[in-house]
């Protein structure tokens, strides 16, 4: 506990702040001004997941793994209209991952990410999470009647 305390503090306090600040760079700010000079938003969702993609330190594996994970909330992005299911599932995912590594007592494998090794069964997983969590989100945003601003 001596170690993993610490480390779980600090991760629930700044995790939350560094994934809704990617989501507001990738799928925010970059989706608009991608989308005030290209009008099908898919342009969009696919540059801004590979720069998010980019700034991971991932193998290949690894990046295909940040790559679709990126693309599939950018698409939430533009059907819900906002940021908040991206900042969710981002927020959930990396407080695991590096809730994870601290509990097993190395929260230097979270960090140093080309010491991270996805294998290709991994893209599996994450697209059945993805696309449940995807399928979750809009079937809500149905139910109630959410208005969105991207159509």
């Amino acid at each position: 506990w001596e170690r993993f305390l610490p480390a779980l503090i600090v991760i629930v306090l700044l995790v939350p702040f560094q994934s809704a600040a990617e989501e507001y760079v990738f799928r925010g700010w970059l989706l608009q001004a991608v989308g005030a000079h290209v009008r099908n938003p898919v342009w969009g969702i696919v540059i801004g997941a590979a720069l998010f993609a980019s700034v991971h330190g991932y193998s290949w594996m690894g990046l295909a793994d940040v790559f679709v994970f990126g693309a599939v909330m950018g698409w939430l992005a533009v059907r819900t209209g906002g940021l908040e299911a991206a900042i969710g599932l981002h927020v959930m995912n990396n407080m695991l991952a590096f809730g994870m590594s601290a509990a097993a007592g190395d929260l230097e494998d979270a960090l140093i990410q080309s010491k991270v090794v996805v294998p290709w069964q991994a893209i599996v997983g994450v697209v059945v999470q993805l696309g449940a969590y995807a399928f979750g989100v809009l079937y809500l945003a149905k139910k109630r009647s959410l208005s969105t601003v991207s159509g």
